[in-house]
This record gives structure tokens, sequence and C-alpha cells, in this order.
């Protein structure tokens, strides 16, 4: 398979796991995968960094989401309940954070 149709196929891909075009163009270019010229380009030594740093910024994404939907709770709990959700909630998201750096 040619450089080009990997990088297609790699597009497809990310953008199957939840990126958008601007993440997938962001991880691209972080990565150092040419917009053009890519027949002297060997996308293979690079292929495991860039699946890492999709699923890592997919991960921080949701994490960003998850937070952002449970801001409500608190108007929904008693305060001894949302410290006990939010208590279990950050124990989880530490621990996902911790594993994206």
């Amino acid at each position: 398979m040619n450089a080009s149709a990997k990088v297609v196929k790699l597009t497809y891909n990310l953008s199957g796991i939840g990126l958008s075009e601007q993440d997938i163009e962001e991880l691209l270019n972080k990565h150092g995968v040419p917009k053009t010229e890519l027949k002297d380009y060997n996308l293979d030594d690079h292929i495991h960094e860039i699946y890492l740093s999709a699923y890592k910024l997919k991960l921080s994404k949701v994490i960003n989401e998850f937070e952002e939907s449970t801001e409500h709770i608190h108007t929904l709990l008693d305060d001894k309940h949302y410290d006990e959700f939010r208590k279990n909630t950050d124990e989880i998201l530490g621990a996902v954070r911790n594993i994206i750096k």
C-alpha cells in the first residue's frame, strides 16, 4: 500500500473513533505527516504514536464531556450525595487522566 493510501486509511480510522477533521489534521501535523510529497514518508514508523495520541485526545474529550454533563447533578442531589458522587467520579477521572499523560 502506498503512503497516500495509508494516510487515507489512517484518516478514515481516526474519524471512526470520533475525531474531527481539525483534530486529525492537528495530529498528523504533530507527527510530521506531510500534506504533500508522501512518497518519501514512512507512515509505518509513526503509526503507533499517532494512534496513541489519537486515543489520548479522544479520552480527554470524553472526560471533558463527562464533566460538563455532570455539572447539573449538584442541583439534583443533596450535598452529602453530591460529595460522594464527586469523590467517586474524581477518582475515576483521575485514574483516566494518569493513563493519558
